[in-house]
Parts: C-alpha cells; sequence; structure tokens
C-alpha cells in the first residue's frame, strides 16, 4: 500500500498514509493488523458486525454490503465489505474488513479507504498476502 506503521494500539497495529501524524486526524484511511489468540470465527464475526452495527448507530448509511466465508492458504477466512456514507458531512467510507484463523490464532484485518477507494483493492491485496 505504500503505508507506514502509525500506531500500536494494545496490540492492535495501525498502518496510515503519513504514519504517526495521521493518528491526529479523525478518519484517516488506514488499515490494521490484530494477532488474537483462541479466538473462534463465531466471535470474530460479532465482532465484525458489531463494527458495522456501531457505524448504523452513529447514524451513517450502510450500503453495497458483502459477506463471503471463504479460506486463505487452506485456513477459514471471511470477509466483510460495505460503503458507509454520511451525506449531511460529506462522508464516505469503503470499509473492507476480514480475518484469517491459523492453529487457534486468529488475524483481524480491518480498514476503511476514504479517499474514494483508491485505496481499498491495496488493502484486499494487503490482507490476501499474509504470510501465515
Amino acid at each position: 500500500t505504500g503505508f507506514h506503521y502509525a500506531a500500536d494500539f494494545q496490540g492492535t497495529i495501525i498502518f496510515t498514509k503519513n504514519g504517526p501524524s495521521d493518528i491526529q486526524t479523525i478518519n484517516p484511511t488506514a488499515f490494521s493488523f490484530t494477532i488474537a489468540p483462541n479466538m473462534t470465527a463465531v466471535s470474530a464475526k460479532q465482532q465484525l458486525d458489531m463494527l458495522r452495527n456501531m457505524s448504523k448507530q452513529n447514524g451513517y448509511k450502510i450500503s453495497d454490503l458483502v459477506t463471503k466465508d471463504t479460506t486463505l492458504s487452506g485456513n477459514i477466512a471471511y470477509y466483510i465489505s460495505y460503503v458507509e456514507t454520511d451525506e449531511k458531512n460529506n462522508y464516505k467510507n469503503i470499509v473492507f474488513n476480514s480475518f484469517v484463523i491459523k492453529d487457534k490464532t486468529l488475524i483481524l484485518f480491518v480498514s476503511g479507504d476514504l479517499d474514494n477507494g483508491i485505496f481499498v483493492d491495496k488493502f484486499k491485496k494487503t490482507f490476501y498476502s499474509v504470510k501465515l
């Protein structure tokens, strides 16, 4: 992606276009990885659904929702993608969130592209290129 390490929030490693300086901005385009031992696919899906529901509760409109159970290098994987918008504030975020489980360890990938979708394909490629 060309993104840079921005922060480590209690084990969630965040990457942004400009690194640490973006953490001070509101809603930067970013992606993150979290490693979670002993987390199940069911609880991971619930976590991703909770993020989507929080967006709805905060007044964002959710559209273009896609969910998919899949595999990555033979391991259980899942993704959810959607667009969240707030027309009053000219806000549009293209979300791609996913996880893969290997040997009872879950890798959670969360991303948001607030740059009109120019990074979302790179975010997907980043997730699918994870070496397990």
